[in-house]
């Protein structure tokens, strides 16, 4: 063999080598990235966790999520807003994703991101200058794609290997086709199958979390104890779907008048609990008589009848240092519920002998 056939040889082999330690690298972030996938115990910090890791372990400028418009992600993005997600996530239609990406499973590298605007939010668009299009599935069906931009026009081109982008799109349909059912999971066992509401069960825990953080903070906690009024009433005349219906009615209004923070509860029957963490009793007051309003001007249609719901409530605020338990918390405002309940019976009953 000669000089330069050995030189050769030495070249391709250290390049070999090279390439196998690069290899062995990336292989190392992908299996890091992983695990911290399976550390997350929600939904909105696997996303985090996920955006977050892939950003800086292969030091990019962005990492964000885009979700076709059918009707599960829609549920995912909601699930996603009620956690506080901070991940950079939009939602575009399916049949535009479907077209933009050729139906493709495998990455699809591009470095022409003018033609990719639909799946950049706006305020990134002048500054990625090359994308990696990572398809995401879940029970065989696409469902978006984890998108990963550069500024480097030459990060992303078409003609690259995707070998390891495809392993990271592999792995992130796994976690988050896992982490989903986990959710669905939690949702069977924490939420009222009519209303939608988070229930009694995961009002207790919430409550118990909202009072440790308020005497952590020193912040105050008020809570709304909520019984509609007549709603026996309702059910006799139109049948229990109508209370179904009423229920829901409610519960669907109530929910738009609340913070990020605050939390409702569907406690029983036709009884609701609402946290409002950092509230004197005053506001909360004011929030009861926002929601009694909001029903009032709001009639539930029944038909060609307009039915007017109405409820009444008690409230109870703690200060953290009264150390007041949940038991004495939910006790206060039940009895302040019960004699407002009284007193709006007898008003009835005034108009009615007048």
């Amino acid at each position: 063999m000669s000089s330069s056939d050995h030189k050769a040889n030495t070249h391709r082999l250290e390049a070999l080598i090279q390439q196998a330690r690069r290899n062995e690298a990336i292989a190392a972030k992908l299996f890091d990235i992983e695990l911290e996938m399976l550390r997350a115990t929600e939904l909105s910090g696997f996303i985090d966790r996920l955006t977050e890791q892939v950003r800086d372990r292969f030091e990019l400028d962005d990492v964000w999520f885009v979700l076709t418009d059918i009707e599960e992600n829609r549920r995912i993005l909601h699930l996603l807003d009620e956690q506080g997600a901070l991940s950079e996530r939009q939602l575009t239609s399916a049949v535009d994703f479907l077209r933009l990406t050729e139906n493709s499973n495998y990455p699809l590298l591009r470095d022409r991101p003018r033609a990719w605007a639909r799946l950049i939010p706006s305020h990134l668009r002048e500054h990625v200058k090359s994308l990696a299009i990572l398809p995401l599935q879940m029970e065989g069906r696409t469902i978006g794609a984890l998108i990963l931009g550069a500024s480097d026009p030459k990060r992303y081109q078409p003609h690259m290997e995707a070998f390891f982008l495809h392993q990271l799109a592999v792995k992130t349909s796994a976690g988050l086709t896992s982490i989903w059912a986990r959710e669905q999971l939690r949702q069977l066992a924490t939420r009222d199958s009519l209303t939608g509401l988070r229930n009694r069960r995961d009002m207790e825990a919430a409550l118990e979390q909202e009072l440790g953080r308020s005497q952590r903070y020193g912040n105050p906690l008020a809570l709304l104890f909520l019984d509609l009024d007549e709603f026996k009433q309702v059910n006799d005349t139109w049948g229990h779907e109508a209370g179904d219906a009423c229920l829901i009615h409610v519960a669907n209004h109530l929910k738009t008048l609340l913070r990020r923070d605050d939390s409702i509860f569907r406690f029983a029957g036709d009884e609701f609990i609402v946290l409002l963490p950092s509230q004197d009793e005053a506001s909360a007051e004011q929030i009861a008589k926002r929601m009694q309003r909001e029903l009032a001007d709001n009639p539930l249609e029944m038909g060609d009848t307009a039915v007017t719901v109405s409820f009444s409530y008690g409230v109870a605020c703690i200060k953290p240092e009264n150390g007041t338990n949940a038991d004495e918390l939910l006790r206060l405002a039940d009895q302040r519920l019960y004699k407002m309940k009284k007193e709006n019976q007898r008003e009835r009953e005034r108009g009615l002998e007048g």
